[in-house]
C-alpha cells in the first residue's frame, strides 16, 4: 500500500514539473515578443523623441534587454534549484 501511495507522490511531482516546464516556456515566448515591443518603442523614442528622446530610449533599451536575459536565464534558475531540492 505504501507503494502506491508513494508512486502517486512521484506521479504528482513529475506532472508538476512538466507543468511548470510548460509555463516557463510560454513566458519565455511572450518575453521574447514583448522584449521586441520594448526595443521597438525605444526606437521609436530614440528616432522621434527629440531633445529627450535618447534618454527615454535607453530606459527601453535596459529594461526590455535586462527582462529578455531574466526570462531566458530562468530555465537555468529552476534547474539549478531542481537539482539542489532532495525529498
Amino acid at each position: 500500500m505504501k507503494f502506491l501511495t508513494d508512486y502517486s507522490m512521484l506521479s504528482a511531482i513529475s506532472n508538476l514539473q512538466s507543468t511548470g516546464a510548460s509555463i516557463l516556456t510560454a513566458m519565455q515566448l511572450l518575453g521574447i515578443i514583448s522584449a521586441a515591443i520594448a526595443f521597438g518603442i525605444g526606437a521609436y523614442h530614440l528616432i522621434w523623441g527629440g531633445v529627450r528622446g535618447r534618454q527615454s530610449s535607453i530606459v527601453w533599451f535596459i529594461g526590455g534587454a535586462i527582462g529578455l536575459v531574466i526570462l531566458m536565464g530562468a530555465t537555468a534558475i529552476a534547474q539549478y534549484i531542481d537539482s539542489q531540492v532532495v525529498f
